[in-house]
């Protein structure tokens, strides 16, 4: 096994159930890895900014981000690739679900951050974050009156929160109404990333390959839900964490401990190990 990328999802994945990792330990694995020219990339639904407040600047210039399921590429903090949303599907969206944004808890994400309406709560995203992390995560969001106030052509992502229970039957939903336009996928405790057709985390990493002229049996890569299916089906050896959704671990090739069990960091320890 010549591993050249290791990727992985963050919530869920190598992020325990309060949103938090073992720093210390990941350091070490990351410093392990450095002396062998493996790439550390992280591949999440979420944005650059949370990363950031995640691991810190230091950390961050050692590793490579595909953020916003796969819509930007980030190298550090360098920005390497970026794809917007066509007007038209945003216009489409926002028709879908007008009157309707609270109740789904839809956000919109631009270059500068998440947009959401005001006095728009997030009690599910409240569940799996400390008190601390739940403060910061509502002072990034910038709040508006009206979606319609946004740039449309600059929108990188977008995505609902709602009850676990209800996240299967709203993605069948959305997926019908847009077929061939996007694709819906859950991507944990509630979420739905609403995703254009062709973009998503494999997309990211196809283009971290041709870069670094890696390929697919090269690549170790971690994930939990239904926005890391294309990820994991590209890696060469793919992992699905024990606690995950049914579509991962049907794309996965091998399973991992549980995100509770800090299950990403066991398996590369014992590749390390091993190789």
């Amino acid at each position: 096994m010549d591993i050249k990328i290791i990727a992985t999802d963050m919530d869920g994945t190598l992020l325990d159930a309060q949103g938090q990792f073992d720093n210390n330990r990941f350091e070490k694995i990351l410093g392990q890895l450095e002396e062998r020219h493996i790439k550390f990339v992280v591949a999440t639904g979420n944005e650059i900014g949370r990363m950031r407040k995640l691991f810190g600047q230091d950390l961050m210039e050692r590793m490579t981000f595909v953020v916003a399921n796969g819509a930007r590429i980030f190298e550090g903090n360098s920005l390497l690739a970026e794809q917007h949303w066509d007007k038209a599907l945003v216009q489409d969206v926002l028709a879908y679900f007008a009157g309707k944004e609270r109740d789904y808890h839809l956000v919109a994400n631009l270059h500068d951050g998440a947009y959401a309406l005001e006095g728009m709560t997030f009690p599910m995203v409240e569940k799996f974050m400390t008190q601390e992390m739940a403060k910061e995560f509502y002072k990034q969001i910038h709040f508006i009156k009206n979606f319609q106030e946004l740039d449309q052509t600059a929108i990188i992502k977008m995505s609902l929160v709602v009850d676990e229970e209800q996240a299967s039957q709203l993605t069948r939903q959305i997926n019908q109404q847009f077929e061939e336009k996007l694709n819906a996928v859950t991507s944990g405790f509630g979420a739905i990333d609403l995703l254009p057709i062709g973009i998503h985390k494999g997309w990211g990493l196809r283009n971290l390959m041709k870069r670094w002229n890696i390929e697919e049996h090269q690549i170790m890569a971690f994930g939990d839900s239904e926005n890391d299916v294309e990820m994991l089906e590209l890696a060469g050896f793919s992992y699905a964490m024990k606690n995950a959704e049914n579509k991962a671990k049907e794309a996965a090739r091998f399973q991992a401990p549980a995100n509770t069990e800090a299950g990403v960091l066991q398996v590369i320890e014992q590749y390390l190990k091993e190789s």
